[in-house]
């Protein structure tokens, strides 16, 4: 079954991401990797900025174990220098949790691409799994999607 693109309501936080002549492929589109890395920075900018984490210091990672991505319209550079990238979680568990996060082009409330990657988070130096701790919990429930 082919997924159909989510729109913007669908996402509870937001970013905007700045493209460049070289995240272009031969085809004259973004590369794919371009989204990926779009989607990495966009729940890590919202775990540091949310949920205080410091990815330098603190004494839990969060490693990806599952991610994937799903392309509806192109974009490219120069016609989409900045665009808008929105994360939600779709699902927290004890040492895990699977966000969800979409890119779109300014002004369109229709997802050009997204996907989705699932954390486990570990602690940095015995590499077992922790629970994730309170205030990065918070940060997750406060962009929850409500499941019917």
């Amino acid at each position: 079954m082919k997924p159909s693109a989510d729109s913007r309501s669908d996402y509870f936080w937001f970013t905007q991401m700045s493209t460049k002549f070289q995240d272009n492929d031969i085809y004259g589109h973004l590369n794919n990797n371009i989204h990926s890395q779009f989607i990495d920075n966009a729940v890590n900018l919202f775990l540091h900025q949310e949920g205080g984490l410091n990815m330098a210091d603190d004494p839990i990672i969060g490693l990806i174990v599952n991610s994937g991505c799903d392309y509806f319209k192109e974009l490219g550079w120069p016609e989409h220098q900045n665009i808008d990238v929105g994360v939600r979680v779709n699902k927290i568990g004890r040492s895990s949790v699977q966000y969800a996060a979409a890119l779109f082009a300014p002004g369109d409330d229709e997802a050009a691409a997204q996907g989705h990657f699932t954390h486990v988070w570990i602690d940095r130096e015995s590499r077992a799994a922790v629970e994730i701790p309170p205030a990065l919990r918070s940060a997750m429930e406060s962009v929850l999607r409500k499941t019917e």
